[in-house]
């Protein structure tokens, strides 16, 4: 599964028969932000669009949410729907493709727009930059300060990520780490007689 390189909007515009459509991307690792993200596009920058369709696929845990899209007015089918099949064609994952259209005052027929939306999503995807999709654990750890130094070079040496540090007499880590790599720390943790709780 891919998702975008970065959570930057990703744009292109194509103009079919005097219709305007322009597409972007938006990737989040959090669904609801992912909507809120569509939802601020709506009302600030295209509110003046006659249609904004879109589809989103998102992975929550083991399973990827879906049917999840809207043709906004246009007949079904033509738009919402292509753009999922585009999404899953390319095992895309935790985006949304948005199309926007400004009507151009020539009718299109079904065929056209599912044509027109297709590409329109199509060229924006075909600009963007994709990477492996990583899932990730969280953890809590409680650590002597002799020994912190070495877990954390272990969990950066595991692309993994320290994402608080509590210091008291202890040290409390919040961390996390891609779901492959849990095994490779178990070593350590099982040595130093500590333990890896789930965040």
């Amino acid at each position: 599964m891919l998702v975008l390189a970065s959570e930057k909007i990703k744009k292109s515009e194509i103009t079919v028969n005097k219709s305007k459509f322009i597409g972007l991307l938006l990737s989040s690792s959090n669904l609801k932000d992912l909507k809120l993200k569509l939802e601020d596009l709506w009302k600030s920058e295209f509110s003046d669009a006659s249609h904004i369709v879109y589809a989103i696929r998102f992975k929550n845990k083991n399973e990827v949410i879906e049917p999840n899209f809207s043709d906004d007015g246009e007949p079904s089918g033509t738009a919402g729907k292509p753009l999922l099949a585009l999404l899953e064609g390319r095992s895309i994952i935790n985006t949304a493709v948005i199309v926007i259209r400004y009507y151009g005052g020539i009718n299109l027929g079904t065929g056209g727009l599912v044509k027109a939306y297709s590409e329109a999503a199509q060229v924006t995807i075909d600009q963007a930059n994709f990477i492996q999709y990583v899932e990730y654990i969280k953890y809590k750890i409680v650590l002597k300060y002799n020994i912190l130094d070495k877990f954390i070079n272990l969990i950066y040496s595991l692309n993994g990520e320290v994402l608080q540090r509590d210091f008291g007499e202890d040290i409390l880590l919040n961390i996390r780490l891609p779901k492959g790599e849990v095994k490779n720390i178990k070593n350590f943790v099982d040595s130093n007689r500590l333990e890896l709780n789930d965040a």
